[in-house]
């Protein structure tokens, strides 16, 4: 749920006809899901499902746990809230930005990898499907290929890596949270504790509970790399010598952000549009502010197309003006 904050990011480069700027992308769990919207040209309508859909009981059920229930309804979300939301899986493979999401693998005869989401719509649900199954509360391991996988954020939450082993030179990290400024490593939660002492093993094996075991390890490694990086004190370079360009976008320090399993609209909304303000704020545009906007979903009343490359003249001629 922490996605909604990186989806208003997403959402912001869009609605400034930004999009055609990137050549790639590269997701991982919730931000693979709003990557799928925002290559399709479909941000706008994917942001929404963040207080319309992923915050209702049909989606996120706690009391499923308890009956050994995913409290994360995957299939619901794939089958029947995408598509009301506009979502065509045919849009997805025939997209100009490639879309790439990496996933962990879910026993010992595999390697962690980044799947193309796009050869086909049962390959790119398949892909979905398992870069978002956090373990017991996204329900049974996923397959790809026949090959079992679960979320990639157990291995890498923040796949910038990735990118640079696709040979990417410039990068542009949107992040749903800021750096540990204390350098502490974030501890699981006592509902996380209890799902991988009592569910993991049984549900997902062995190689599944010691990736639950290490992700908040994993993470702050990567992270802290990412913010030596970005600020300069470490460097990236690619195997054939070339330099990288490293850029992160950060929400505010002061934002509210949402819990894992957050279902509060405000709080929901107020990140994606934490989110859209901090990418305005990093591209540096004076006189543009961020409007939340309700979308009526009631078949009556239909909403336009948003014209996304609508403000792209106003937007290079105030970035030459600044220069």
């Amino acid at each position: 749920m922490r996605g909604a904050i990186s989806s208003g990011m997403l959402l912001a480069l869009e609605q400034l006809g930004l999009r055609d700027s990137i050549d790639e992308v590269v997701g991982t769990s919730a931000g693979a899901l709003a990557g799928a919207f925002f290559v399709t040209g479909k941000g706008t309508a994917g942001s929404v499902l963040y207080y319309t859909v992923l915050n209702s009981e049909r989606f996120v059920n706690r009391r499923r746990l308890m009956t050994d229930g995913a409290v994360m309804d995957l299939d619901y979300l794939f089958d029947e809230a995408f598509p009301a939301h506009g979502f065509v899986w045919d849009d997805l493979i025939d997209s100009d930005i490639p879309l790439w999401a990496t996933v962990t693998p879910a026993d010992d005869s595999d390697s962690p990898r980044s799947y193309r989401v796009g050869e086909s719509a049962e390959h790119a649900r398949e892909v979905l499907a398992a870069t978002s199954c956090l373990p017991v509360m996204a329900g049974a391991t996923r397959f790809v290929g026949g090959r079992p996988y679960v979320d990639g954020g157990m291995i890498e939450a923040v796949p910038w890596e990735t990118a640079l082993r696709r040979g990417a030179t410039h990068v542009l990290v949107i992040r749903s949270r800021g750096y540990n400024i204390d350098n502490k490593i974030e501890p699981h939660t006592l509902l996380e504790r209890a799902a991988a002492k009592r569910f993991v093993r049984r549900v997902h094996g062995e190689v599944v509970a010691e990736h639950v075991k290490n992700s908040t390890e994993l993470f702050w490694k990567s992270t802290e790399s990412l913010r030596c990086v970005v600020e300069g004190s470490a460097s990236a370079v690619l195997e054939d010598g070339k330099d990288v360009r490293i850029e992160a976008v950060l929400p505010a320090p002061e934002t509210d952000l949402p819990d894992r399993l957050e279902v509060d609209t405000h709080v929901l909304m107020d990140a994606l549009t934490a989110g859209s303000q901090a990418m305005l704020d990093f591209v540096d545009l004076e006189g543009f502010a961020v409007e939340q906007r309700v979308v009526i979903t009631h078949p009556r009343a239909p909403i336009g197309r948003i014209r996304t490359n609508s403000l792209r003249p106003i937007v290079i001629d105030r970035r030459e003006i600044q220069r």
